[in-house]
């Protein structure tokens, strides 16, 4: 039984012989008997349960409105005509056409007024612009679909040979075709939306095992290059694409990492954009967007259609920026949705790698200040020495971070002693090396009977020459005679020592030079000295202590240690830390130390 012949569905008169029997009927007699209306009836009956049986009896919805399309066809002899089916509401898809164009199938139009019953295109007053698709089509007829009372497409059909219009009785068989293969066209877009979902769900299926597995591989990667290059090879791999870029966050800025493109992305600053997307979506999505107008601008002139924002945490991280699929094909809701999923998998395992990064220098970080703390606690002297006739006291609190504060009594002969402070610039490892070598170079010189000056000159001169421009000590040191109480120093750009009188005078020991370091010596450390009475104090500091600041980020200043030191200079030498330490405490109020307090005090008994 082939598909869509009339001979097939539609009763079909043939010439019959008169029998013997009624020939010998008279005419006249016959004409008194005609065919009873109940005979035609079911002889035209008959045609519609046949093409009901078959077109109910296929599921293949192509097949069916071929069969329906044709059949009506046939019937009204007519040339063109088309099915369409609903998919949105307002919606309608050209899916079969006859005598038209192949450009035809696949074209979609709006109706905006519901079709009832049916209706011709060229009715008296119909302006609406979607009639006019059936016009330049010829079509002249339309006829609405409907099943259980709803409309589930639409047939329409082009004009009659001989230009004759279709009749009531051609309309009411019309409709009964029509209507009879509207319940197996419902089944049959059931059937065929079953068919869609199950692949759906293979889809979902066949990217879930692949996420889990790219997860698996993401996993035991922590290298961001690596990571990227396995990202970019799925993407190959499950979409095709050819072109595409990554970018990365870069201090709050997208900053372009990979990329596979025909022209340069151009100003990256414009990128940053990108940080306000919510989700995957295209570009030309995008250009509709007043906020995305400049990058969609850009992103379009270099081929790229769609853009996968890479997130943590609902922060955006990163993006993969994608040109067109390799077949032309558009990217659909589910190829997005999947690319999310895989660019949110990717940018995790980058962030992973990033803070394995950052563990690792840490760790060096802390192993570097461990072995800085090492060479300054071993500058720093574990017990001061005995000074005959004076009583010293020495402190030195570390902050976080590992400074280059240094102090040091060092004793030359059994009646001189070298009083040694300072500061090296910076922190951690290099400063406390900087220190190590003034140190080496002052032990060094000490004992050679060179006067301070000169020796001052000479640890200059050798500093400046080991290191560079940024880096320089604050030094202070001077020879302590026991016997004849003289103390000559030098200074070298340091925080002046305060010298206690016992009768309540304050000097300053700022004689001295420039700062180690910084240049070689052109004019020649000058040399102080001061004779210490009974009971006078000198007490020696970094400007930790007169640089400590509290919340309101105010230093504590020298004269606030000025204004303690009149009030304990009676204490001995560790009372006096100890009061300075309180007063600090009570200026910062718990606001944490952000350098180091070092003080070296002594007394004449």
């Amino acid at each position: 039984m082939k598909s869509g012949s009339l001979s097939t569905y539609l009763p079909v008169k043939r010439e019959r012989k008169p029998s013997s029997s009624a020939k010998e009927i008279p005419a006249r007699a016959r004409r008194t008997h005609p065919v009873s209306k109940e005979s035609r009836g079911a002889s035209d009956i008959l045609p519609l349960f046949e093409f009901s049986n078959v077109v109910n009896s296929s599921v293949d919805l192509k097949f069916i409105l071929g069969t329906v399309l044709l059949t009506v066809m046939g019937k009204m002899l007519v040339s063109k005509g088309m099915v369409l089916l609903k998919r949105d509401p307002g919606q309608f898809e050209v899916v079969n056409a006859k005598g038209l164009g192949s450009e035809t199938v696949g074209q979609m139009l709006r109706i905006e007024r519901p079709i009832r019953s049916v209706d011709y295109t060229d009715r008296a007053g119909a302006s609406q612009p979607w009639l006019g698709f059936f016009r330049e089509r010829g079509q002249k007829l339309l006829v609405p679909i409907m099943a259980q009372r709803r409309i589930v497409g639409l047939l329409s059909l082009g004009e009659r040979l001989g230009g004759k219009r279709y009749s009531k009785s051609e309309h009411q068989l019309i409709n009964s075709l029509v209507n009879l293969s509207a319940a197996a066209i419902e089944k049959a877009l059931m059937i065929e939306q079953l068919r869609e979902v199950n692949r759906s769900l293979d889809r979902k299926y066949q990217e879930l095992n692949t996420l889990f597995d790219l997860s698996k591989e993401f996993n035991v990667i922590l290298d961001a290059d690596k990571v990227i290059r396995l990202l970019t090879f799925s993407l190959l791999g499950q979409i095709g694409v050819n072109r595409y870029a990554f970018c990365l966050d870069d201090g709050g800025k997208l900053k372009l990492v990979a990329s596979k493109l025909d022209r340069e992305l151009g100003p990256q600053d414009t990128l940053k954009q990108l940080c306000a997307l919510k989700g995957a979506d295209l570009v030309e999505n995008l250009a509709r967007q007043k906020r995305f107008h400049a990058v969609a601008a850009q992103l379009t002139r270099v081929g790229i259609v769609a853009v996968v924002p890479m997130q943590i945490q609902n922060q955006v991280k990163g993006a993969v920026l994608l040109g067109e699929k390799l077949r032309g094909a558009s990217y659909s809701k589910a190829d997005l949705e999947f690319l999310y999923s895989l660019a949110n998998l990717a940018i995790i395992s980058i962030e992973n790698a990033r803070l394995f990064r950052e563990a690792i220098e840490k760790q060096r970080l802390e192993d570097e200040l461990a072995i800085a703390r090492e060479i300054q606690q071993g500058l720093l002297p574990a017990k001061l020495p005995v000074i005959p006739g004076f009583e010293t006291a020495a402190i030195n609190v570390s902050s976080k971070q590992v400074g280059g504060d240094y102090y040091d009594v060092v004793p030359i002969h059994d009646d001189q002693f070298i009083m040694v402070i300072g500061d090296v610039s910076g922190k951690g490892t290099p400063a406390a090396l900087l220190m190590a070598n003034v140190q080496a170079s002052l032990r060094a010189f000490a004992p050679m009977g060179l006067s301070l000056s000169d020796a001052t000159r000479r640890i200059n001169d050798l500093t400046t020459m080991n290191t560079g421009q940024d880096k320089f000590i604050t030094f202070f040191w001077g020879s302590l005679n026991a016997v004849t109480r003289e103390f000559r120093y030098v200074n070298a750009g340091h925080n002046p020592p305060f010298l206690l009188r016992a009768n309540g005078a304050i000097e300053r020991l700022d004689i001295g030079g420039i700062i180690l370091g910084l240049m070689k010596t052109l004019t020649p450390y000058q040399e102080g000295s001061v004779i210490l009475g009974p009971g006078d104090v000198v007490v020696m500091f970094t400007d930790g202590v007169s640089e400590a600041m509290n919340a309101e980020e105010e230093d504590f200043t020298e004269e606030r240690l000025e204004e303690v030191l009149k009030r304990v200079r009676a204490m001995p030498p560790a009372e006096i830390i100890e009061q300075i330490q309180l007063a600090l405490e009570g200026h910062t109020q718990g606001t944490p130390q952000s350098d180091d307090i070092t003080m070296l005090v002594f007394k004449t008994l």
